[in-house]
């Protein structure tokens, strides 16, 4: 059994989901805690009633067997489930609904759990929001991801822990930066990538595409 699992940006709700395969993968696997990194519902698509099927509901039904099961549950909102945030603090069913928590490895090391979203600037907004209408997108988005990761390795610098664990930019990662190691688990839109600790305590990025 691995020691945890962290996956964030599934984006139930949106048609891109690929929330079966993020199912199929936690229904064949055990893992002593389960960290859900935000922008797993997608409320935001939801208002728009734009899609909902029963691999989304087979999805939650499987978490929660875990949560039944024993598996700890740790449910961190993002900016697409924000809807959420009234209930940090509480138990839902066996899920708790955190901003951030922190996670200690086997060998003691201690990382932040955030979404990411936190770590927009107004700059890095601005360019989100013009990057459809810049004559260089890819370059844009790469300086936005960029400043993203440098904002979030400054707070886990803040925070005086080892590193940082999160999602929300949809680029799986795992960089180290003065002292500090950053994590992204990636999403399961664009990409089939999460983050797991392994019974020996090494953090690992998983691509279920390969």
């Amino acid at each position: 059994m691995d020691r945890a699992l962290f996956i964030s940006d599934i984006h139930i709700g949106t048609k891109r989901s690929q929330v079966d395969k993020a199912n199929d993968f936690i229904r064949h696997k055990e893992f002593g805690c389960i960290y859900l990194v935000g922008d797993i519902i997608d409320g935001i698509a939801l208002k728009r009633k734009e899609f909902w099927n029963d691999k989304a509901n087979d999805f939650l039904q499987e978490i929660l067997r875990k949560a039944k099961a024993g598996t700890k549950i740790i449910y961190i909102t993002g900016n697409h489930d924000e809807f959420l945030e009234g209930f940090w603090g509480n138990d839902l069913g066996g899920i708790k609904i955190e901003e951030e928590v922190l996670h200690t490895t086997k060998d003691g090391s201690i990382y932040v759990v955030i979404h990411g979203h936190q770590f927009h600037t107004k700059f890095l907004h601005l360019v989100l929001l013009l990057k459809n209408w810049v004559k260089d997108k890819a370059k844009q988005l790469a300086k936005f991801r960029a400043g993203i990761e440098n904002n979030a390795i400054c707070y886990a610098a803040s925070k005086k822990v080892d590193g940082i664990i999160c999602g929300h930019t949809h680029e799986a990662k795992i960089r180290k930066e003065n002292k500090i190691t950053y994590i992204n688990t990636g999403d399961f839109v664009e990409g089939l990538t999460c983050v797991v600790e392994r019974e020996s305590g090494k953090l690992e990025l998983v691509n279920l595409a390969d």
